[in-house]
């Protein structure tokens, strides 16, 4: 029942989306100048859906951000939320992570990104491809690729390694906004970027995992 619930919220009637930029303009306006915690921020955009909130906690991860130490937990966040779609389940956050705080200041950097965002793409992206969404275990695809993005952002990897959250953003951000937009094209793009960044993620550690070899082998024994 709840993911039927979830299906209305992103298919509802006929009328067109509302803006993702009026929507954080309106966040900006609901949070007034104070801090606000996860739970808070799930709650003021609870109308406006999961796929609101989840492409906000993305945000910072494609964009150069300063951000020390969040990706993690905003992973974990992201791969729940996501896993909980694909299972068809109400999208919700267990309580010790509701109560994590987000700053004032950090919230506007996010959410100036996010405007930034929503100018260019409200140009290109519109209601197209609604098999990619409507098709019997479409929106449970979505999840999984959400949940795959989050799980990537989670991973304790050390900042050398490029692109190690970029890449699995990029793709909850697609997929996150192809839902809210209704634009199968956008889903589309999110998968392809989803096996993209696993594809990497495979190469890297293999390349990783070679160097440490090799090293061991010449200077181990």
């Amino acid at each position: 029942m709840a993911f039927q619930f979830f299906r209305a919220a992103v298919f509802e009637a006929e009328t067109p989306p509302r803006r993702l930029s009026a929507d954080l303009q309106e966040l900006l306006r609901e949070t007034a100048g104070r801090a606000v915690t996860l739970g808070e921020l799930e709650q003021i955009l609870k109308g406006r859906g999961a796929a609101l909130f989840l492409l906000l906690i993305s945000l910072p991860f494609a964009f150069p951000i300063a951000i020390p130490g969040l990706s993690i937990p905003f992973g974990i966040v992201i791969m729940l939320l996501g896993l909980r779609i694909t299972f068809g389940m109400k999208p919700s956050l267990p309580g010790f992570i509701q109560r994590r705080e987000v700053s004032r200041a950090m919230l506007e950097k996010i959410v100036s990104y996010g405007l930034k965002l929503a100018t260019k793409m409200e140009k290109l992206v519109k209601p197209r491809m609604h098999f990619l969404q409507r098709w019997p275990g479409m929106i449970n695809l979505i999840g999984l690729g959400i949940a795959s993005g989050g799980f990537l952002l989670a991973l304790p990897l050390p900042p050398l390694i490029p692109f190690s959250n970029t890449i699995p953003a990029v793709s909850v951000l697609l997929l996150t906004a192809g839902l809210m937009e209704r634009d199968g094209l956008l889903v589309l793009f999110g998968h392809v970027v989803t096996i993209g960044a696993w594809i990497y993620f495979g190469v890297m550690f293999t390349l990783v995992g070679s160097g440490v070899t090799h090293l061991w082998d010449k200077y181990g024994g």
